[in-house]
């Protein structure tokens, strides 16, 4: 199948950046700049421009009753923040709170993901998330932090989870603890770019084969809910990462 036209590679191209699938190909023979300029690379700096921008709109104007985009982004930070406190400890039973620690990351995950998710759906554009370099430094940020968060409240005794609750079996239960988590990474970044990149491999395909219009509809509307469902997804399973590095083993 060939690559899809992107129009913000092509307009970086007319600038003379060497930004596009060939180029990112090529990058032994164009240098730094087509890898920084990679597809997946334009892609995510748009959709974290657009991100701001709309940041900076719904701030700009602070009223006591929200309208526009000022309700959108109150609703959905509430909406975010009550679901982050439902799923981590948050203080009761003498239990850590952790909300205050990991909700800023979980509503970069969930407006990131979700934004480069829906991103392919646009003509001329492509998902971030259909490239395993970015699900899979999405997925280090979640391990590096969640074993922070270990550390942190836990200390030292955070490695004893590792070796199991039998002394004993401590030989078996290390080796199987640390698959454990390798595979963590594998399942969490390869999950979420699985999922993207068949979601574009069949639209580009319906789209050669059936045409540019209602071919396509029933893909882009699976679409939609695939995008949706794989943000929620690796949200939900950061957050018990986060929550499991803090409690104690029985």
């Amino acid at each position: 199948m060939e690559h899809p036209i992107l129009f913000l590679c092509l307009i970086l191209q007319k600038f003379g950046i060497p930004s596009g699938h060939f180029y990112y190909e090529h990058a032994d023979k164009y240098g730094i700049l087509a890898q920084v300029f990679a597809p997946h690379m334009v892609y995510s700096y748009f959709v974290c421009l657009v991100l701001i921008i709309l940041a900076v709109i719904g701030a700009r104007k602070k009223e006591f009753i929200p309208k526009g985009i000022q309700n959108f982004w109150e609703y959905t930070l509430e909406e975010i923040y009550n679901f982050t406190k439902e799923n981590v400890p948050h203080g009761e039973h003498g239990r850590p709170n952790l909300v205050p620690l990991v909700y800023p990351l979980i509503v970069m995950f969930t407006l990131y993901i979700l934004f480069c998710n829906l991103l392919g759906l646009v003509p001329g554009c492509t998902s971030p998330t259909a490239n395993l370099n970015v699900t899979l430094g999405l997925t280090l940020i979640t391990i590096v932090y969640y074993h922070f968060l270990g550390l942190r409240f836990q200390g030292l005794r955070y490695f004893k989870t590792f070796l199991g609750p039998i002394p004993w079996l401590a030989p078996l239960m290390l080796p199987a603890e640390i698959f454990s988590h390798i595979g963590r990474i594998i399942s969490l970044s390869v999950r979420l770019f699985g999922n993207l990149i068949s979601k574009e491999l069949l639209l580009g395909i319906l789209t050669m084969l059936a045409g540019k219009f209602f071919a396509p509809l029933p893909i882009m509307l699976l679409g939609l809910l695939v995008s949706a469902i794989q943000t929620l997804i690796f949200v939900l399973l950061s957050l018990a990462y986060f929550a499991g590095a803090v409690e104690e083993g029985h």
